[in-house]
């Protein structure tokens, strides 16, 4: 079995791209390594698809950002990518308001892509996600910071296959992470097999909501270089996949994973919404859970250095900035 190993060095002189520009990795207090500021569930065909009045929204996210600022909060990865509202321009107003510095994703939720990308090429639209990460997103300097995929959770579909593939070739050529919404393991390995069909490496994979998937699943990809993360903390109840929540049964999956040398590779976060369009979709998760009540919890059950590795340091070097990357 295999860990990453990365030193405190490596830790401090990455770079993490937020929408307000690139943080430093020993200016990170704390991190949050899969949230979400805004998600629309409406089909994007849907009229009321992104039709909100943006001031509240982003006052509520600046309320709840502020309050992850007074937790020690400066870094959010936020996995709202295109096809479940994504809005750079709002995240950057968050980020300023509330100095909690936010990365933004870009890629393709399934198969949801809006009608501008809608018939583009596989290589058009790997070219789509490159050119939000190296130069910005919707005509803004505002760049993306990771690659973020998904398949439905009982398979990859045929429409999801060529988004995975453009996901795979972005990647790729520029170095970024590849975060993939995959809560069961069978789905999960079917869309790494057409990820290296395109000669991605697992080693800049994330796969999120692994904690759904077994201690022996997750050991297995882990195996293979790829990073973890177990995302429902806090939670009562698992709404979308039925994986488990509970504080207890997250330390022991945790502990299964460091005391099979994967320390280096695992991170965790709440996967909570703080603005949901429409409101009636709003989950019980709240993200001031991870830093109020778990992150002792955690200290208490693996000691106060690999808390600090799982809830900052990977999350630093899971999306550090690649090489690759120049300023333009």
């Amino acid at each position: 079995m295999t860990s990453k190993r990365h030193t405190a060095k490596d830790i401090a002189s990455a770079q993490v791209q937020t929408v307000v520009g690139l943080l430093r990795g020993r200016d990170v207090e704390k991190a949050m390594a899969h949230e979400h500021m805004f998600v629309d569930f409406h089909e994007t065909s849907d009229p009321d698809y992104m039709n909100v009045i943006w001031s509240n929204k982003i006052g509520a996210a600046v309320e709840n950002a502020s309050i992850l600022r007074s937790q020690g909060v400066n870094l959010v990865v936020d996995w709202t990518n295109l096809g479940i509202g994504r809005n750079a321009v709002a995240l950057r107003d968050v980020a300023v308001q509330s100095d909690v510095q936010i990365v933004c994703a870009t890629g393709i939720y399934k198969d949801l892509r809006p009608p501008a990308l809608a018939r583009i090429s596989v290589n058009d639209l790997a070219r789509h996600f490159i050119d939000e990460l190296r130069f910005g997103i919707d005509g803004t300097s505002i760049r993306a910071g990771f690659v973020k995929a998904s398949a439905t959770e009982e398979g990859v579909t045929s429409r999801e296959r060529p988004i995975l593939r453009a996901a795979a070739v972005a990647a790729k050529e520029t170095g970024s992470a590849l975060g993939f919404h995959g809560p069961l393991a069978a789905t999960t390995k079917a869309a790494v097999r057409i990820l290296e069909k395109e000669e991605f490496s697992l080693q800049r994979f994330v796969w999120a909501h692994a904690q759904v998937s077994s201690l022996d699943e997750n050991k297995a990809l882990a195996d293979r270089g790829a990073m973890l993360q177990y995302d429902a903390i806090g939670a009562r109840v698992d709404e979308f996949f039925g994986g488990p929540v509970s504080d207890s049964t997250m330390l022991d999956r945790l502990e299964g994973m460091i005391d099979s040398g994967f320390e280096d590779q695992i991170m965790l976060s709440t996967d909570a919404a703080v603005c949901i369009n429409p409101p009636s979709f709003q989950y019980d998760r709240h993200n001031t859970y991870l830093y109020r009540y778990f992150e002792g919890k955690l200290a208490e059950r693996v000691g106060t250095r690999r808390t600090r590795k799982i809830l900052r340091d990977n999350v630093i070097f899971a999306f550090r900035r690649p090489l690759k990357i120049a300023d333009p």
